[in-house]
């Protein structure tokens, strides 16, 4: 057939809030009104035994709260945990409660960089950029840095797992999925970024120092899993970014225009001594891994894209295409297709099952493979003639010819079979310790690439569950 297709996870580019062109931020703010009120704390509340106190934990919020000269949290307090560095409850939290409210003063912005850097920087790189440049420029300045606790608290890059920091053996492990070449490309972009950056840097070598490749990747990384998108621009925000990410709360950071500060409402009730923690966004495993180090065994959010390469040896391959583009009614084509119309990509959410009812498999997806299963012009104009019965797309009903739909579908069955048993294959893959690449592992991302790809996997045979029911179903009504 004149094509082939690839199943890869949605690609991080695509869930940018903003062109912030090398990194994803988290969150995105805005104003929430009603139902806030700041808690009172008392003194005799204390974390229980889920956390681990230390004397730097404590500190540091001392110190954030005169540098803010108000109080940030009176229901919250910086201990260690298994996740390190964590925010836990000192007061029962109920839903509704503004937990934390972090002026913008006391956030690291673009704005407080050297104007004459900002100058030399403006249209080079993007916002987040400049925020790793700031870092660097803070880090340089030591215990004359008005940030110095906040710097400090930060990890070093041998703590950090964003998938810049995996060798070629790490990525190979998901070779399977769209982040491994996703992963490659962030890395060059940051290297063409620091090229950009770096004869700025060397105007003022007393602001920054030497500062090398692997420093400015650092900075990035630190930017792309603690930054936040608000309305006045990209943020690192103290303290709130030691809250975790737990993909099923509705509490997100927000920006109040009015007061200027950022600020987190509880999503749920919270018992005195519980972790405390808010959604980044709705991420895939393949977007937590890239941009943030981590991932989560089971991700409601998983989802996998599929790739179509359209080669030219069909004869009537641009009437296929044409045919297609009329009636697909699906994202605009810029968002689809690669240049030249050579791809054509298809965003895969796990099916659910529920009462015999399910959310199949993505109707614009049906579709195309009704058009490019064609085999002469008169289907193709078939089809159209049936789509303008309807509301003129392919995909809102079954072919008319049953057997030509079902064969469609058949052929999308085979894919998705191809797919899930490449995917067995990387998973068990994982499994091997004798293996001389396994051993050279981070046990670590080794976990974060078994998550992710078992959640890919998991969305790929939703839909192949779904498909073989469709293709089941017609064949015996």
């Amino acid at each position: 057939m004149p094509f082939w297709l690839r199943t890869r996870s949605l690609s991080s580019t695509q869930l940018m809030a903003a062109p912030a062109r090398a990194r994803l931020v988290r969150g995105v703010a805005s104003r929430l009104g009603g139902g806030r009120r700041l808690l009172p704390r008392s003194a005799a509340s204390k974390p229980q035994a889920t956390s681990l106190k230390d004397d730097s934990c404590t500190a540091f919020l001392h110190w954030l709260q005169r540098k803010a000269g108000t109080q940030i949290s009176s229901v919250l307090d910086v201990a260690t945990s298994t996740f390190g560095r964590s925010l836990f409850a000192l007061e029962p939290i109920q839903e509704g409660d503004c937990i934390l409210e972090v002026p913008y003063g006391v956030q690291l912005t673009q704005d407080k960089l050297p104007q004459e850097v900002c100058m030399l920087l403006d249209n080079l790189v993007g916002d987040t950029a400049k925020i790793a440049v700031l870092l660097i420029l803070e880090q340089h300045l030591g215990h004359a840095s008005g940030w110095e606790p906040y710097i400090k608290s930060l990890p070093c890059k041998d703590q950090m797992h964003n998938m810049m920091f995996w060798d070629l053996n790490e990525l190979h492990m998901v070779r399977n999925s769209a982040v491994y070449n996703e992963a490659i490309e962030q890395r060059e972009l940051v290297k063409k970024e620091f090229s950009a950056v770096k004869p700025v840097l060397e105007c003022f070598p007393h602001l920054f120092g030497e500062v090398k490749l692997e420093d400015f990747m650092h900075a990035c990384a630190l930017v792309s899993s603690r930054a936040w998108l608000t309305s006045r621009g990209v943020s690192l925000i103290p303290f709130a970014d030691f809250l975790n990410h737990d993909g099923r709360s509705n509490s997100i950071l927000l920006y109040d225009e009015q007061k200027d500060v950022s600020e987190v409402i509880a999503d749920r009730n919270y018992a005195v001594g519980e972790q405390v923690m808010i959604r980044y966004g709705k991420y895939s495993n393949a977007v937590l891994a890239l941009n943030f180090g981590f991932t989560l065994s089971r991700n409601i959010y998983d989802q996998a894209q599929t790739w179509v390469d359209m080669e030219d040896q069909d004869s009537f391959s641009r009437e296929k295409l044409a045919t297609w583009l009329r009636h697909h009614h699906g994202p605009k084509s810029e968002d689809m297709f690669s240049c030249n119309y050579t791809k054509a990509s298809f965003v895969i959410k796990e099916v659910k099952f529920c009462g015999g009812k399910g959310v199949g498999v993505p109707q614009i997806l049906r579709a195309f493979f009704r058009v490019f299963y064609a085999t002469s012009l008169e289907e193709l104009e078939e089809m159209s003639t049936e789509a303008a019965r309807d509301d003129g797309r392919l995909a809102r009903r079954p072919l008319e010819n049953r057997e030509r739909e079902i064969h469609a579908h058949r052929m999308l069955l085979l894919h998705l079979d191809e797919e899930i048993q490449g995917y067995f294959t990387a998973i068990e893959h994982l499994g091997i310790a004798s293996d001389p690449e396994s051993r050279s592992v981070h046990p670590f991302r080794k976990e974060m690439a078994k998550d992710l790809l078992v959640g890919e996997l998991r969305v790929l045979r939703s839909a192949r569950a779904w498909v073989a029911t469709y293709c089941e179903t017609l064949s015996t009504s």
